[in-house]
């Protein structure tokens, strides 16, 4: 998820002006926001692109903006579904691994993704599932 978010970009648009210290946000323009640039900055996740759990220890947490990771958005207009959508996701992850062994030969720095309103990974997804 922060990897690869399902969604690598939100639109929003700006409704008062805002003061980002070198420039200025004026009201009235439309801006993207890139949640996969944000989530792969080495200055706010150490080598980004390692997966490591433990960045999401309280501890970890704590030291960082409450933004810097944001796969549904964030605010009063992100997912109503997130709740749900992570609680779906973690059953059902749950539910293959108890069943299934699921590997692939692809590394994460390998994978070319197609960035639409959720993101794909280019030439599909290449796994293998072994009952175990």
């Amino acid at each position: 998820m922060r990897i690869y978010p399902p969604a690598p970009i939100i639109g929003r648009s700006v409704t008062e002006d805002v003061d980002l210290g070198d420039f200025i946000l004026p009201a009235g323009i439309s801006l993207a926001i890139g949640i996969i640039g944000t989530h792969r900055d080495p200055e706010i996740w150490p080598n980004p692109m390692m997966f490591d759990p433990d960045r999401f220890l309280p501890k970890e947490v704590a030291k960082r903006h409450p933004c810097s990771y944001i796969p549904f958005s964030v605010g009063p207009r992100n997912c109503i579904g997130v709740k749900f959508a992570m609680m779906e996701m973690k059953v059902l992850v749950a539910t293959i691994l108890r069943s299934y062994k699921i590997s692939t030969s692809i590394s994460p720095e390998n994978m070319k993704l197609s960035l639409e309103i959720v993101s794909k990974i280019i030439g599909g997804y290449n796994i293998s599932i072994k009952k175990r």
